[in-house]
């Protein structure tokens, strides 16, 4: 028996329905991309495995049809991704124009992935016609924009004329849908490399949209990009199954604003509707007039609604807001090291309440520098810095056990971060005497569960990409061992 459906209505179009109760951790379906290929507005890449390439003319390109192959792809006998566009360049004698500065977005390989959309509605037109063309575009919507506009030009016009599509029956309106569907309905991936790509995936499209989502994909890109989709928690039977369009730690207006740009649509779920955004204060200010109330929008709904302090009179218009965090997001992305990251999270405290989603941004730039970067390597750091970084890990799990709880990547990744700081400060806590053995056991136990939990949603991604996932079974294996030996020993 399916574990869903698909049903339809005005408000949400097609969406996704469980057909029973769902456990977390059950697999719901897989699904294989449509098209891959480069995201819009990207640099100049490799058009066979997307690394970077040169954009002038002393980058390297195809022997055939001259557009962007790199160096190592130059010399495949058999080409995957790129083969098809590249007979089509060499037909129509479609040439790549170098450009004059290496260092802007190359504005020629945006007509790369609709090209193949549509190269693939030619050899598979029973898919394109039941899983691709019930998509939504939002051409209402989008219809002369200046984006529309530009892509009228950049793309519509370079595949009819330069690139000959009208001679085999490609017509104007079927390009601007697939634009459409592309920019609505796609999803980052990343390469085996790390290379950001797009993939037009059908399934999971329909399914939908909440910052609160109750599934999560793993994307394998050493099995031709196919996603794996399981839920993340308990979802009752009859209810709908979502997934996230927008990064869950932004801000609601950040979210709001995502989405609306590129997804044509408000969000209107629990999180997005409450001003504290679930109780976390992920978006509160904290008051300057009375000090100790927190400021929040009046309506998260409405962008220009006025943001009250729910402790003093004091309301600020919506606008200020937005100039104030511009101008803190500014400052902090000026540097990310460890020294200015602590310093400015001491000095906003006084203007943003500590769950905010830019001191989130810093505390998790903190976890990812607190044991990987030099100078600050797991196995060097101090006492302090380790007590820190659990700290860290502890706070950041707490806001993605509302966000994203469950069985979530993101918390499994966090997880992973946090067991070894927690092994590692109690065996120092243990040999300065401060941790009995009894003590030192309970947490080497405490690392032990969450690593496995960790290892459980981890094993769920592709290893050629998640590194951690190995990492997790070979730090299970040791932390066994170790708490074997530290029963078996009285002296360690």
């Amino acid at each position: 028996m399916d574990s869903f459906e698909i049903q339809k209505n005005s408000e949400f179009g097609r969406y996704l329905i469980a057909t029973r109760d769902l456990q977390p951790g059950e697999y719901l379906f897989e699904d294989t991309p449509f098209a891959i290929g480069p995201k819009a507005r990207t640099s100049c890449c490799c058009l066979e495995c997307y690394c970077p390439v040169l954009g002038t003319a002393s980058g390297s390109r195809c022997e055939k049809c001259s557009w962007p192959l790199c160096a190592d792809c130059s010399k495949l006998t058999k080409l995957t991704a790129h083969k098809r566009e590249c007979e089509v360049f060499q037909a129509a004698k479609c040439k790549f124009y170098n450009l004059p500065d290496p260092n802007v977005s190359c504005i020629q390989l945006d007509c790369i992935t609709p090209l193949r959309v549509l190269l693939e509605r030619e050899a598979d037109m029973d898919r394109w016609n039941i899983e691709v063309y019930p998509m939504e575009d939002h051409r209402d919507k989008r219809f002369e924009t200046d984006a529309w506009d530009a892509d009228q030009q950049n793309i519509v016009g370079y595949l009819l004329g330069p690139c000959k599509l009208k001679d085999r029956g490609i017509t104007e309106e079927i390009i601007q849908k697939v634009i459409g569907i592309l920019e609505v309905n796609t999803f980052e991936a990343k390469t085996i490399k790390g290379y950001s790509i797009r993939c037009l995936y059908t399934k999971l499209a329909i399914s939908s949209h909440s910052c609160i989502p109750n599934t999560t994909h793993a994307i394998h890109p050493s099995d031709n990009y196919k996603m794996h989709v399981r839920a993340t928690t308990v979802i009752p039977k009859g209810s709908q199954l979502y997934s996230c369009y927008t990064y869950t730690l932004n801000g609601t207006m950040d979210r709001q604003q995502h989405l609306m740009e590129g997804k044509y649509f408000q969000c209107h779920c629990e999180r997005c509707s409450d001003p504290t955004e679930l109780r976390t204060h992920f978006s509160s200010m904290k008051c300057r007039d009375c000090l100790y109330g927190d400021v929040d929008s009046s309506n998260p709904l409405d962008a220009e609604a006025i943001w009250k302090c729910n402790k003093c009179p004091m309301e600020i218009p919506a606008e200020s807001i937005r100039e104030s965090l511009k101008a803190l997001q500014n400052e902090i992305e000026c540097t990310n090291s460890v020294e200015f990251l602590e310093f400015s999270l001491e000095e906003y405290e006084g203007i943003l309440h500590p769950n905010h989603y830019i001191m989130i941004s810093m505390k998790s730039a903190l976890i990812d520098s607190y044991g990987h970067m030099k100078s600050y390597l797991l196995a060097e750091l101090p006492d302090i810095l380790l007590h820190r970084k659990i700290e860290l890990c502890e706070e950041l799990l707490s806001i993605l056990d509302i966000f994203e709880k469950g069985m979530s990547r993101a918390r499994a990744l966090m997880m992973y971060e946090l067991h070894a700081p927690i092994v590692l400060y109690a065996r120092s806590q243990y040999d300065i005497g401060h941790l009995t053995k009894l003590e030192y056991l309970e947490q080497l136990e405490k690392a032990r569960r969450i690593l496995n939990e960790s290892r459980e949603i981890l094993e769920w991604e592709d290893e050629n990409v998640c590194t951690a996932k190995a990492f997790s079974l070979k730090s299970l294996k040791y932390l066994d061992s170790l708490i074997v030996n530290v029963k078996n020993c009285e002296e360690l």
